[in-house]
């Protein structure tokens, strides 16, 4: 016996008489009895008319800009969201980096085995269509470029989509610039260097930003104003799903000089490392200090914004009945380790991402249930009732969320494409496996060497890889297992094996 459920005739609460509630109920039980997909909090979900998500993420927003994780930026804004949300303190990166990730996202389906930096092809299921089955408006708001330009359509299947353009690389703007301005040369001493020129992301970049005459113009600004906007023409729809992505704290950081002088008030006329070279730090302490004052200024700018969009929410009476979830795709190495930047070992501070669900009926807290971006995907689905594809393959976190449980999942992998289209760290990826409490660093090749006790050691100075072993080789084994799940090829599966043969 299969069940369809109408949400159409469920969603009104007021209009059920009681007589209709004797139905539910029988019909709950036997919906339990049957084991189906559709559980009885979902469908409670539906009867209580908890009928919209906005999901906000926001590219490389390191955990620690916030309070509750640690507290190195200023961000009152998230702050005080997080004190109305079920918190995940062990949320990682699934595939990587910015592309890949999206691909999770929309799809459901794990890519770190089956797409790199790519297009998205059009044989592989969305959710956005499922969404649309289940009457649901859907509706993508970003700046993020790289997903949505050449091509790429990971876009598809939302009933509407806007790009503010301009980030990065874009190809917009295409007035002369001058590179040789005192700026310009500070700009180009410490990033990825030209004889001639600053790299397209960030002289693009320049070009598509000359034109800004105030804060309401930065990226993240447009995005925002953007999504106030939507909502305002669209808040009435029966369901809504509204993803809002903006690139920033992403580099380039050319943030207002207000937010800069926050964190570094001193005078300053050093370079100025706003789209710095990724790899070992090479800058001396004070240019470093300067990178940090940068990044955290470009996150306060991000959280200013994120407030405003917080606040419409709220005044127009949504947060009565819909979900917020607010998440980074992955974080930045601000020079721990000796590192700039992300494509390379996966420390903590690239994998370990902040994750805040904000749910009309819950009561505030934190969780320790170890979550995956690939669980996104499946607890929205969930929470709209919608038909679960079969490439879906995350675990919906919505029983956490409503406190049913504080168990997810056992192990979160995150890895770089192993395979299909071009990659930044040059197609040899790295990776880590994690189950919350040890976490393995898996090298680009070889095998891994890199083992870390995160309670006892939450900065990874420790390597405990000779010493506890056993526990590298039991993560080690997941990870090979979790391949073979997730549609990794005997090549990958075989490869990986040799890299560290039992």
């Amino acid at each position: 016996m299969e069940w369809t459920i109408n949400r159409t005739r469920l969603r009104g609460r007021g209009n059920l008489a009681p007589t209709g509630l004797v139905v539910l109920a029988s019909a709950l039980k036997c919906l339990l009895n049957s084991k189906l997909y559709y559980n009885y909090r979902t469908i409670f979900q539906i009867i209580e008319g908890i009928m919209n998500i906005i999901h906000i993420i926001s590219d490389t927003f390191r955990r620690d800009n916030l309070e509750v994780y640690g507290g190195k930026g200023y961000s009152p804004a998230l702050n005080a969201f997080a004190e109305k949300c079920v918190v995940f303190d062990k949320a990682y990166v699934s595939s990587y980096p910015t592309v890949p990730i999206r691909g999770d996202l929309v799809t459901g389906e794990l890519g770190i085995c089956r797409r790199g930096w790519e297009p998205l092809k059009g044989n592989v299921p969305v959710i956005a269509n499922a969404l649309t089955r289940a009457g649901v408006v859907s509706m993508m708001i970003a700046d993020t470029p790289h997903h949505l330009n050449n091509g790429f359509l990971y876009n598809r299947g939302f009933t509407g989509w806007k790009w503010i353009r301009g980030q990065e690389s874009d190809l917009l703007e295409t007035q002369p610039y001058d590179f040789g301005t005192e700026i310009a040369l500070r700009y180009r001493e410490h990033t990825r260097p030209h004889p001639d020129r600053l790299p397209p992301g960030l002289g693009n970049h320049l070009k598509n930003s000359e034109y800004r005459k105030n804060e309401g113009d930065t990226f993240v600004g447009q995005t925002v104003q953007t999504a106030c906007d939507w909502l305002e023409r669209n808040y009435q729809h029966e369901s809504f799903y509204l993803m809002v992505d903006t690139f920033d704290p992403h580099e380039p950081w050319d943030v207002p000089d207000w937010y800069i002088r926050r964190f570094d008030p001193d005078d300053y006329d050093g370079p100025e490392p706003i789209y710095p070279t990724y790899g070992v730090n090479k800058m001396d302490e004070r240019t470093t200090q300067r990178l940090n004052a940068l990044y955290r200024a470009e996150a306060c700018l991000v959280d200013h914004w994120i407030g405003k969009l917080l606040s419409k929410i709220d005044y127009m009476g949504l947060m009565e009945n819909t979900m917020i979830i607010f998440m980074a795709d992955h974080g930045f190495l601000l020079g721990e380790h000796g590192l700039i930047a992300k494509n390379l070992s996966m420390f903590e501070e690239i994998v370990h991402i902040p994750l805040m669900i904000y749910h009309p009926e819950v009561t505030p807290r934190c969780t320790d249930a170890l979550a995956s971006i690939i669980d996104i995907p499946a607890t929205v689905i969930d929470v709209f009732g919608a038909e679960r594809g079969k490439q879906v393959e995350g675990i919906s976190l919505l029983p956490t969320v409503l406190g049913d449980t504080d168990k997810c999942r056992d192990y979160a992998i995150t890895h770089g494409a192993w395979g299909g289209g071009w990659s930044p760290d040059g197609g040899s990826p790295h990776g880590s496996v994690t189950d919350g409490e040890w976490s393995l660093l898996l090298e680009n090749q070889g095998a891994p060497k890199s083992l870390f006790h995160l309670p006892s050691d939450p900065e990874q100075m420790q390597n405990r890889f000779e010493s506890d072993n056993d526990e590298a080789r039991r993560l080690y084994q997941a990870f090979l297992a979790f391949l073979g799940q997730h549609g990794g090829p005997d090549a990958m599966v075989e490869q990986f094996q040799s890299r560290w043969p039992h």
